[in-house]
């Protein structure tokens, strides 16, 4: 074999684990995410958006949040359940929830459960406006 021959079939075999990764990837997690095939995700409308109004405040780190899709996709999971309402953070790949009752981290892991993302971190949350339960 000839240096020619041997550098031909390394790009070949490369290119084929390449194309084997892509291919992976995408039957694991769906179609195309960031490639710009999609339509933008549409967003599940929360009623109330007024922080003052949820007693509770979680913090999801999430691994796998590549595009603003992917974003909208975990939001759109937590912001379907009643008394919930959820941001993601794409830049620092977490889910900011916030909640009008307690919730549980299984609870929340099961909300995210049919999506494609990694949850890395889970803080259990702080009750906020306690002073004003008093009231």
């Amino acid at each position: 074999m000839d240096i020619q021959t041997i550098v031909a079939a390394a790009i070949f075999a490369a290119a084929i684990i390449l194309l084997i990764g892509m291919m992976k990837n995408k039957l694991l997690h769906g179609g195309s995410c960031c490639g710009g095939h999609e339509a933008p995700e549409s967003k599940v409308k929360v009623a109330d958006k007024n922080i003052s109004h949820y007693d509770y405040h979680y913090e999801a780190s999430i691994e796998g949040m590549v595009c603003s899709n992917c974003a909208t996709r975990v939001e759109n999971a937590l912001n379907k359940n009643e008394g919930i309402y959820a941001k993601a953070d794409l830049g620092n790949k977490k889910a900011v929830i916030h909640a009008k009752r307690a919730l549980s981290k299984e609870e929340v892991l099961g909300y995210l459960k049919e999506l494609p993302y990694t949850i890395m971190s889970f803080d259990q949350g702080k009750r906020i406006n306690e002073s004003r339960k008093g009231m």
